[in-house]
């Protein structure tokens, strides 16, 4: 048993992500579906902390069908491009679709237009210096490669942080459901690795969707 666990392909993959996986799909969503259950997990232990409700009227205010597009599929499209894209770079089309929504991601949090047009020029720049230059494209996949795993629990903890922008005040008891999101963040660029991004993307999909079925289901039963 202990031979199976650490031929286990996520295990595998943080040691090194850029091996070669042989394990099955159906280990990987058994897999999502325990970080599922842990996802939901953090959110309860922190209400638990902060006497706050599981689900509180700014969740049912923000969750209804006009946010279905947004949240289940353009909402994560982009995040995966930001934060997994790079482990698809070999594709220029994911490299550009990538420097679109950093573009997109960057621009959104910054209101000031000069800092909106410097944050456009310097991601314009540096897109089309590696996209025309082949030996600064492959530099970038090298450097990628070599720092894989580096670059990917960075990836990963940014991915976790930038939710703390879902809650309208900083608590530390936010870090709890934080935590489970990076760990989320790492099992997405296992999945973008050993399968391509738009599989993360089919998983990222199904993760939104579950807390947005949840809170459809309450406002029908009250």
């Amino acid at each position: 048993m202990y031979n199976n666990l650490m031929k286990n392909d996520f295990l595998c993959f943080l040691k090194n992500p850029n091996q070669k996986f042989h394990g099955i799909f159906r280990q990987d969503f058994t897999l999502f579906i325990v970080l599922t259950i842990l996802n939901f997990f953090a959110g309860y232990i922190k209400s638990l902390i902060t006497h706050e409700s599981f689900i509180d009227q700014s969740d049912l205010d923000k969750f209804n069908l006009s946010k279905i597009f947004p949240y289940l599929f353009l909402i994560p499209l982009i995040e995966e491009l930001i934060f997994r894209g790079f482990l698809q770079y070999k594709s220029r089309l994911v490299l550009i679709l990538s420097f679109i929504s950093i573009i997109f991601f960057l621009t959104s949090y910054f209101k000031q237009k000069t800092t909106i047009l410097y944050i456009f020029i310097v991601v314009i720049i540096c897109g089309l210096l590696v996209l025309f230059n082949k030996k600064l494209y492959e530099k970038m996949l090298l450097f990628i490669e070599i720092n894989s795993i580096i670059i990917i629990l960075i990836s990963s903890i940014i991915f976790g942080f930038i939710h703390l922008f879902n809650y309208d005040n900083f608590s530390w008891a936010n870090l709890i459901p934080i935590s489970e999101k990076i760990i989320a963040g790492v099992f997405l660029c296992y999945i973008a690795k050993k399968y391509n991004i738009w599989r993360s993307y089919f998983f990222h999909i199904i993760n939104n969707s579950l807390p947005f079925l949840i809170i459809i289901l309450y406002k029908l039963i009250q």
